[in-house]
């Protein structure tokens, strides 16, 4: 099984050993994505705003989601977060896609119409995430996933039916299911995860990323 997966990664990716393809680059400023991730407190709440647009003509996903004020985020009410939200030009309003695992998801477009995104977790940790140039979703760029660490989660197109965890060995580490565009493990230890693989209902492999080193 190992071998079969990193023969395929390898065949997706044919990149020179130990360089990252350049599909997502979270944690740090590069010219494409941001991502930024914080450990944080209570959720505060607030009432939800109007959303101009659905998010499936928008978004090219099928999840419509439901409309939420940004403000109503609790990860909007810690200093370092909110200023990181501002930096990013996040919107006033959010659309909350659903709920997996413990994590909340958000996403919602920026004026120059790129796309944030928003992460909470049990109500004490999340991160946010903007697309900078516009690639997902697309054939090439079918996953926005959040590095991991005691859990696996982001945002996928429809054509994804799976999201594997896959340690430096070629080991399977997590496998998670894809429903309505979201994914979520359980909790756990996932640090060791190096490559994070997409694949479709039928087990073909449609996209991988090999994380920056930690």
């Amino acid at each position: 099984m190992s071998t079969d997966v990193i023969a395929r990664l390898a065949a997706a990716n044919p990149v020179p050993t130990g360089a990252a393809p350049p599909v997502i680059e979270p944690l740090r400023v590069p010219r494409r994505r941001v991502a930024v991730a914080l450990v944080l407190a209570a959720a505060v709440a607030v009432p939800a705003a109007a959303f101009a647009g659905k998010l499936g003509d928008l978004f090219g996903l099928s999840n419509q989601g439901t409309p939420v004020a940004t403000t109503s985020l609790y990860l909007s009410q810690d200093t370092q977060m909110s200023a990181a939200m501002q930096s990013l030009g996040f919107p006033t309003t959010l659309q909350l896609l659903g709920t997996q695992n413990g994590v909340s998801f958000y996403a919602s477009r920026r004026a120059d119409g790129h796309y944030c995104f928003a992460l909470e977790k049990d109500g004490n940790r999340g991160g946010v995430s903007c697309d900078l140039d516009g690639s997902f979703p697309s054939p090439s760029d079918p996953v926005w996933a959040f590095p991991p660490h005691d859990t696996l989660a982001g945002f996928a197109a429809d054509d994804v039916a799976t999201i594997v965890g896959i340690d430096a060995s070629g080991q399977r580490v997590v496998t998670v299911p894809v429903q309505d565009n979201l994914f979520a493990a359980p909790d756990g230890d996932y640090t060791g995860v190096a490559t994070i693989a997409a694949f479709d209902a039928r087990g073909t492999l449609l996209w991988s990323w090999r994380l920056p080193d930690r």
